[in-house]
């Protein structure tokens, strides 16, 4: 199937070479506590605060669409299941700018309870 030259490609990006770049859409994923910020750069208030203008520099990348994402169950090192939290920053941001989605996949249960 042919590519509509109006859409453009699909570009994979991190966050530290998005800088000064912006797309009509932008997916941030993976946004949940010892993800996004990570469980290695908390230890101080500059790192934390290092991790939000990251999360920042990432959402200002879009012009029209901004989805952040993060799984509600992941398997912890492979072994077991748990529940994640939302990122700290998410919280952080007003219910008023955001409108929630969850996907749930009904076709395939995995074993748990959606």
């Amino acid at each position: 199937m042919a590519v509509d030259p109006d859409e453009g490609p699909v570009i994979l990006s991190t966050i530290h070479s998005a800088k000064g770049l912006e797309w009509h859409s932008v997916f941030i994923i993976w946004a949940l506590e010892g993800r996004f910020p990570s469980f290695y750069n908390i230890n101080t208030d500059e790192e934390l605060e290092e991790e939000r203008r990251l999360l920042y520099v990432a959402a200002t990348r879009a012009k029209e669409n901004l989805f952040i994402s993060y799984p509600i169950k992941i398997f912890d090192r492979g072994l077991r299941m748990v529940l994640s939290r939302p990122s700290q920053f998410i919280e952080g941001i007003s219910e008023d700018l955001l409108e929630p989605v969850t996907v749930v996949d009904e076709e395939r249960n995995w074993g748990w309870e959606p």
